[in-house]
């Protein structure tokens, strides 16, 4: 008996005698609701029994994926874990100061989402709407004074869903993002995809697996210039309006050994910080360059120390001692203010407003950054490329002849009969071929460039086609993707 079937005959077993006794039949809203709190519990054997028995094929197939993932997790030691708001939680990362630029700005007119882009920056990975609305990676460089005009990073890394916070390796080589959309095990899953220097290209993004992703929500995955220690972000465990700050040593999370056991997963899981201070390098945990350790420690004690003060004065009675209190405030808030000094010119903000949150504890240092100033930025325009169209009811190419030369298309499905006008969508016209294999193949577009086919894969994809793909040709023959872009 597999593990699937196992889950579900513990499950009917143990809900046996409960529904004999209350002669209660739950609704497949209940069913649904228990599944998606089994999930989200890391139950997912049990979850995967109580999808397929309302027919909820899609919700059973992650959790299989969930189950399949935990024949992988990493058990990995955390160093530290602190809780900031989801609206700026970023800005504690131990990043350079002012890297984050606030949107809206050129290249993201959608509030939330900030642009990591540090001074001097001439490479550029962000995320933005596609043409199918959904957020998808893209890359500019600058050219002088103008930006390339944005390009998808590659086939793989799309999805139907949302891939968001882009960020690349210390060594440039790998690309940490999340998505909804990719294979995970519910909400964002955390993905890398590497540099492949001989195909010029990034490789197919591979789920960094669990506790890295969850069925909570992941992200924005940083490993510290040094090496030490690796840091993201989720929402498990809290509230929709916050995230927790996970700190990890770098080396432990990549070991990797199969978890059988639930109350394991659950453990793994909460990510709870060692107790132990030996372990623990809080110079790594604020960028080169900026507030040190001792200055932090300070700071927070001073803080304290006005708060008491503060205190003190609001009950006292006594005139004389209310001047002493004073006078050893305005001591403090002087002390505090050297230090505020300090912190700004590292790019620290130190604001009434967050002042008080400059560390977890007194042994890891969560330093909020300043952001930057808004972007102004010349941006470059894709050459427009009419592709296809979408009719209320779609039509066939009258000729499927494609212009000489290297060609892109958008194959969205194919078929062992021919396709109906309903089954093609309203696109408009659509490529008719028939395969050696016999099978009837169905393409929309004719690019010149795999760049501006790309731009278009997500919207077909969004429109009933998620297995659609790109194709190329050359003179009028199927060629490799990657021969028709060494050529192209």
């Amino acid at each position: 008996m597999n593990r699937v079937a196992r889950g579900i005959f513990f499950l009917f077993v143990s809900m046996g005698p409960s529904l004999k006794a209350q002669q209660v039949i739950d609704t497949p809203a209940q069913i649904l609701a228990r599944a998606d709190s089994l999930h989200r519990s890391c139950r997912f054997e049990e979850a995967i029994g109580l999808y397929l028995s309302i027919g909820e094929e899609g919700k059973a197939a992650v959790s299989q994926n969930a189950l399949n993932m935990t024949e992988f997790c990493a058990d990995p030691h955390v160093v530290a874990r602190q809780r900031f708001s989801r609206k700026d939680f970023f800005l504690y990362y131990p990043l350079p100061a002012q890297a984050w630029r606030m949107s809206p700005h050129p290249l993201d007119s959608l509030p939330g989402h900030p642009l990591y882009f540090p001074k001097g920056t001439d490479v550029l990975y962000f995320s933005a709407p596609d043409r199918s609305g959904s957020r998808s990676l893209f890359v500019t460089e600058n050219l002088d004074s103008l930006w390339r005009a944005p390009r998808h990073l590659g086939e793989g890394l799309l999805s139907a869903g949302s891939e968001i916070f882009p960020m690349l390796s210390p060594d440039g080589k790998t690309l940490y993002f999340a998505s909804d959309g990719l294979s995970g095990m519910g909400g964002y899953d955390l993905y890398s995809s590497t540099w492949d220097e001989e195909a010029a290209a990034w490789s197919d993004p591979v789920n960094m697996g669990f506790p890295f992703s969850s069925p909570a929500d992941d992200f924005l995955l940083v490993d510290t210039p040094d090496g030490k220690y690796t840091l993201f972000a989720s929402n498990r465990d809290c509230s929709a309006d916050s995230v927790y700050i996970y700190v990890l040593d770098f080396g432990s999370s990549r070991q990797r050994k199969p978890v059988r056991r639930y109350e394991d997963l659950v453990r793994i899981s909460s990510l709870t910080p060692s107790a132990d201070p030996a372990r623990i390098d809080n110079g790594s945990a604020v960028q080169s360059g900026t507030v040190g350790n001792a200055n932090t420690r300070l700071y927070i004690r001073k803080m304290e120390e006005a708060r008491v003060l503060l205190d003190s004065i609001s009950v006292c009675r006594n005139p004389a001692r209310l001047d002493s209190l004073r006078a050893l405030l305005e001591e403090v808030n002087l002390e505090l203010r050297l230090v505020e000094q300090t912190f700004l010119q590292s790019g620290v903000v130190t604001t009434a407003e967050d002042r008080e949150v400059v560390g977890a504890d007194l042994s890891y240092t969560f330093a909020k950054k300043a952001p930057g100033a808004r972007v102004r930025m010349k941006i470059g325009k894709h050459s427009s490329v009419a592709g296809f169209r979408v009719a209320p009811v779609g039509r066939f190419a009258p000729d499927n002849t494609l212009p000489p030369g290297i060609v892109y298309q958008i194959e969205i499905f194919s078929s062992p009969r021919h396709a109906t006008l309903e089954e093609i969508h309203g696109l408009t016209p659509v490529y008719e071929r028939l395969t050696p294999q016999l099978r009837y193949t169905y393409s929309v577009g004719s690019y010149p460039s795999y760049v501006s086919a790309l731009l278009d894969l997500n919207l077909v994809r969004s429109l009933g086609f998620p297995g659609a793909r790109i194709t190329a040709w050359r003179d009028g023959r199927s060629i490799p993707i990657n021969l028709a872009r060494q050529e192209e």
